[in-house]
């Protein structure tokens, strides 16, 4: 049976992508192009456009695929106990992956700090949302945190957990940037910084 015009799309668009995906793997993304990707997939150029408008929209669910492997398996699911021996550190680790994804190269930063408030037109619109539970997922630590009175060093009191990820999200953003921008080049050097501002902002006098 031949398949219908929009199954076919589907199945090309979707085949488009896993090219895209394979080619960043291989190769990183500075070596995906339009015409790489066309030739992996097997379709024209503008059959790449045309799922996908530009190459930023399509890059977007390549850096999408990096955000959602970030997520905690399940927010029903309790914070480990070893997580919560070294909140800080933990804190830190999670900080840190988030800013070696957008770091990767130069169009990951730029299509992350084009897409961190609203998405952009051919961008994948599950942008927003996965940043969103990225920020819960902070938020719910950072409550099991100052709720349990046994962990060490306690967290402040007088700012909720979404106020204080709002913060943390700004610590990222400028790190990567210091990072790029090259004013720092050693991760090392970023995480001890950051520790000392997590430490500084949120931790009671």
């Amino acid at each position: 049976m031949t398949r219908k015009p929009q199954q076919r799309s589907i199945a090309t668009r979707a085949r488009v992508l896993q090219a895209a995906r394979d080619l960043s793997r291989k190769h990183g993304l500075e070596l995906v192009t339009a015409d790489a990707i066309a030739q992996e997939a097997g379709v024209a150029k503008g059959t790449v456009f045309s799922h996908f408008g530009d190459m930023d929209g399509l890059l977007s669910y390549v850096l999408l695929d990096r955000l959602n492997a970030l997520r905690s398996p399940s927010q029903n699911e309790e914070v480990p106990a070893e997580d919560l021996s070294d909140p800080v550190g933990t804190l830190l680790r999670r900080m840190m992956s988030l800013i070696a994804v957008i770091t990767d190269n130069p169009t990951i930063l730029r299509l992350f700090l084009d897409n961190i408030g609203v998405t952009k037109p051919h961008c994948a619109s599950e942008f927003v949302e996965t940043l969103d539970a990225l920020d819960a997922d902070l938020a719910a630590f950072l409550q099991v945190w100052r709720d349990t009175e046994a962990i060490r060093p306690a967290l402040r009191h007088d700012r909720s957990p979404a106020e204080m990820v709002d913060g943390l999200v700004a610590f990222m953003v400028h790190g990567a940037i210091l990072l790029k921008s090259h004013q720092l080049t050693d991760r090392g050097v970023l995480e001890v910084r950051l520790r000392r501002h997590v430490e500084a902002y949120l931790l009671t006098a």
